[in-house]
């Protein structure tokens, strides 16, 4: 197995293509690539032609998914809002690779098992491991994920949703030579293939777990019984001036418990929502998922100090079984609200995930919303960094 990542940002596509191919050949040293994922900046949308035929032209890959986006990562760079090409090309002996399309009306008519083991074209019995790009305009991630979660249950899945457009037809998706304006599309892989998953939500708890005693929907009317605003302002009069002041910059969210069975919860066994709002006569919060009752939250906070920690703590303690093969390459899928925005300097979590991890090759994109698991299932999450870092399962010969 080897993994390889070029990047360019020539003004002009093709050249962008070109060069960045041509890295990704010279690292694949004579191996054939089977799989290549492309991502390319939103200012070469109308060039998707001349940057298909390119790679293809130079790589030949037997497999290739893509998308668009307003920032994109290769190697160690992240280079948001200028033109720019990623390409991660995959060696991959002893690895099977089902390629799918996904359309609108496909999903809204699908049922998580025979649809999903058909469209794919694998079984759950396989364990496959999954890479998706999906249109957040078009495509309903969560019912996407749902469906997945429960056909093939526990196989991970990382990927994004696509960036930069503002409506609908403004985001493309690739599959081989084949562009969409819409829906999904994505890779399984089976066979001599693992994926290790790191999801850096970049929070950290505040206050202390709450139990929600009254819900509807998205909406938490009572927690402990009390109402929900009272809670939250009762745990913000307790934070330092300094949180205080991160949460009314909109740094505030929630955490759901994900294990309920746990005696005691700390970073890393929520799952982060967004606090979307709040009316202060009916004392409820909303938030971005459906609550209910029973179900324990925790707000948190979000800075970049939280986030490169988390990040740093999550690299060092992955958990791998003894005698993993070392990891070939890897995936990044970073939100918007990362990046500069977050750390105020370039190339943060790209260069701390090379520093620790040897320098592994690295390619992706900024999301409207990243994909990753947290526990035992995938998740659409934000403000998040989803990676996902492969290597064979056991020594092959042919790698």
């Amino acid at each position: 197995m080897r993994f390889t990542s070029g990047i360019s940002d020539a003004l002009n596509p093709q050249a962008a293509a070109e060069t960045a191919s041509r890295q990704v050949l010279e690292q694949l040293q004579g191996h054939p690539c089977h799989l290549a994922c492309v991502f390319f900046s939103t200012s070469y949308r109308a060039d998707w032609p001349a940057i298909l035929t390119a790679v293809h032209a130079r790589l030949a890959p037997h497999v290739l998914i893509g998308c668009s986006a307003s920032g994109i990562i290769g190697g160690s760079r992240e280079l948001e809002w200028v033109p720019a090409i990623s390409i991660v090309g995959a060696h991959l002996p002893e690895v099977r690779l089902f390629p799918f399309a996904l359309t609108p009306d496909e999903l809204d008519g699908s049922a998580a098992g025979e649809f999903w083991t058909q469209k794919i074209g694998v079984s759950p019995e396989a364990h496959p491991i999954f890479v998706v790009f999906a249109d957040p305009l078009t495509c309903d991630a969560s019912k996407l994920l749902d469906e997945v979660n429960e056909t093939f249950p526990e196989r991970p899945v990382v990927g994004g949703l696509v960036s930069g457009g503002n409506k609908p037809g403004e985001h493309l998706v690739v599959l081989d030579t084949d562009v969409y304006q819409e829906g999904a599309v994505g890779v399984a892989m089976t066979g001599n293939i693992a994926m290790d998953t790191i999801v850096s939500q970049g929070c950290r708890p505040v206050g202390r777990p709450y139990v929600v005693t009254k819900a509807e929907e998205n909406i938490i009317w009572q927690l402990a019984g009390r109402e929900a605003v009272a809670v939250l302002h009762e745990v913000l009069a307790g934070l330092s001036q300094k949180d205080r002041e991160l949460a009314q910059q909109g740094a505030l969210f929630i955490g759901l418990v994900l294990d309920e069975m746990r005696h005691g919860f700390a970073a890393g066994d929520f799952l982060i929502r967004n606090l979307v709002g709040l009316d202060p006569q009916a004392g409820g919060l909303a938030i971005s998922d459906r609550v209910h009752v029973g179900q324990t939250i925790q707000f948190h906070l979000r800075d970049a100090s939280t986030a490169r920690e988390e990040l740093r703590r999550l690299l060092g303690q992955q958990e791998r079984p003894a005698q993993a093969q070392p990891t070939a390459g890897g995936l990044l899928f970073t939100c918007l609200g990362r990046g500069q925005s977050l750390y105020g300097m370039p190339h943060h979590d790209t260069q701390l995930i090379q520093r620790l991890r040897a320098e592994v090759p690295i390619g992706g994109f900024f999301c409207n919303g990243e994909i990753g698991p947290v526990g035992r299932a995938n998740f659409l999450h934000g403000y998040t960094a989803s990676l996902g870092l492969f290597r064979p399962l056991k020594a092959s010969p042919s790698a």
